[in-house]
């Protein structure tokens, strides 16, 4: 394999916070040599390629903390409705989709559709879907996951009729005249889940494939996925197939026994896949007014919990005495303080010290509460990028504890490990937009429009170590990767020197080149 040299330009020193004017040698996958160019040609052993960066800048690559990878895969093949803001809209694209359909699936599946955006969101209904696809089941998924929306054939082979009863933690929406709407809010959207017929295997491997090769020139090359065990399953095949990124799989409590036969601990493995820890959703989200608050909602209601604090944490206790870490989610500010104190109840039985629970998203809490999740040792996973389009949501719905929303800056100078992702496909895996949501909190990331909190404003430096060695210690990778240092895999990235430039760079920002494993994967050739 080809050793390349890495000149001319500035390396991310990561303990030190800052850049520095050096060279790096990279033999075989990994990080043989860091000093000046004349220390890097003495120590290479092969013919070396020198790679003049002129003047930009080296990063360990980008690693995406919080993602639904093979849901994101699956907006390559099934219906995507994330860029349709009206009825008109929506309806164009399912008729557009249904007539390029070259065979008849046995469902149509998807999603992306968000009633928050719609003037007249009841009319995003069965009946509008009944009306596109009579003769095929249909399932939709909302943007953010919580809600699911269904035709009348698909209501009726799950069996789900207007006299059904809502299941724990869910809810069967009706309309005013006591008719299915055809939308499942939470644990309701399950009772639909054994139905679905999905496509052959072979076609979501495919899309896998094509949607890595679409995020190594955003300087991406592993992630934290959220998925079902099929989906784990998918990305291993799709590596097998010779396609290289690096994962790690949280999985979800409907496969835990699955997974304890197969005899890993939480974040073990090698180093292209390592098992995560137990998925587990503490409540609801903003845009479904599920995610749990202490206060109400200004239309009714304070959210969903869908654990007590005796369920949850004897959940957690269950998981760790079989050696697995909690992936929790939780949005809404009572069910980050009831994560927090079953957190803090763990800690105190003595026993699972080392082990290592994160806590997901964190949208809303309050300021008593920080300090208590830094003593919780709850590692944060939080996405900047939420803020870009959650403002107008956060206004409406939280409009009275605004003050207790998205406070990534409180929790980042308390001291608290974090890492940064996406939520994606709920919104873009792109962390160059990630970077300038945490850094500048405009509402769409558009710098025309007012700042959102802007005293939670974090600095590039805190957000790029939120996408590198923050993202590596959430999958406790830190020892091989998110730091250009000596023996660590060479992930690494070229990137224009955003110093130069205004906080605007970020939004327009791309890789120069990206190498993973040793290997430049971007661009091609």
């Amino acid at each position: 394999m080809k050793e390349y040299i890495f000149t001319n330009g500035f390396v991310l020193n990561t303990k030190q916070k800052k850049f520095t004017e050096q060279s790096v040698l990279v033999r075989k996958d990994r990080i043989t040599c860091i000093g000046t160019l004349q220390d890097c040609k003495i120590q290479a052993k092969s013919p070396y390629e020198i790679i003049d960066l002129k003047k930009r800048l080296l990063l360990p690559a980008f690693i995406d903390a919080h993602t639904h990878f093979v849901e994101y895969a699956k907006g390559r093949i099934l219906v995507n409705l994330a860029n349709c803001h009206t009825i008109e809209e929506i309806c164009n694209y399912l008729i557009n989709y249904r007539e390029k359909l070259s065979y008849k699936p046995l469902w149509i599946l998807g999603g992306g559709w968000n009633r928050n955006c719609l003037n007249n969101p009841q009319e995003l209904s069965c009946n509008l879907l009944d009306a596109i696809f009579p003769d095929i089941p249909v399932a939709l998924m909302s943007k953010d996951y919580h809600s699911k929306l269904c035709n009348s054939l698909a209501l009726k082979i799950a069996g789900i009729n207007k006299n059904t009863d809502n299941p724990k933690s869910g809810l069967i929406e009706h309309d005013k005249e006591g008719n299915l709407t055809g939308v499942l809010y939470e644990t309701a959207g399950e009772l639909i889940n054994s139905y679905i017929i999905y496509p052959e295997e072979k076609v979501f491997i495919q899309a896998i494939s094509e949607t890595v090769e679409s995020i190594y020139p955003l300087g991406l090359v592993g992630f934290n996925s959220m998925e079902s065990i099929l989906s784990r399953d998918l990305m291993l095949k799709t590596q097998e197939q010779g396609k290289k990124f690096r994962f790690c799989w949280h999985f979800y409590p409907e496969d835990y026994e699955k997974v304890l036969q197969e005899g890993k601990k939480s974040y073990e493995g090698d180093e292209f896949y390592k098992l995560g820890g137990l998925k587990l959703f503490g409540d609801g989200s903003l845009g479904s007014q599920t995610a749990a608050m202490f206060e109400n909602y200004p239309a009714g209601g304070n959210g969903i919990l869908r654990y007590t604090d005796e369920e949850l944490y004897n959940t957690m206790l269950s998981a760790a005495e079989n050696g697995f870490a909690a992936t929790i989610h939780a949005i809404g500010n009572r069910c980050v303080k009831q994560v927090i104190d079953c957190a803090l109840r763990l800690k105190s039985s003595g026993k699972f010290n080392m082990l290592f629970n994160r806590i997901e998203h964190i949208q809303a809490i309050r300021k008593e509460d920080i300090p208590l999740l830094k003593k919780a040792e709850l590692f944060a996973s939080l996405q900047p990028i939420h803020i870009a389009n959650d403002v107008l949501m956060i206004e409406k719905h939280w409009k009275d504890v605004i003050e207790q929303a998205y406070s990534i800056k409180s929790i980042i100078t308390e001291g608290i490990s974090y890492a940064f992702g996406s939520d994606v496909p709920i919104e873009t895996i792109n962390p160059f937009q990630g970077i300038y949501s945490a850094l500048e909190r405009h509402p769409d990331n558009n710098p025309a429009l007012p700042q959102f909190r802007p005293e939670q404003s974090i600095s590039a430096m805190e957000a790029i170590l939120g996408y590198t060695i923050g993202a590596a210690k959430s999958s406790k990778s830190e020892k091989e990767r998110g730091s250009i240092e000596t023996g660590k895999l060479a992930d690494l990235i070229v990137i224009e020197d955003y110093r130069k430039f205004p906080s605007t760079f970020w939004l327009t920002a791309k890789s120069e080149l990206t190498m993973l494993n040793g290997e430049i994967v971007f661009p091609e050739g």
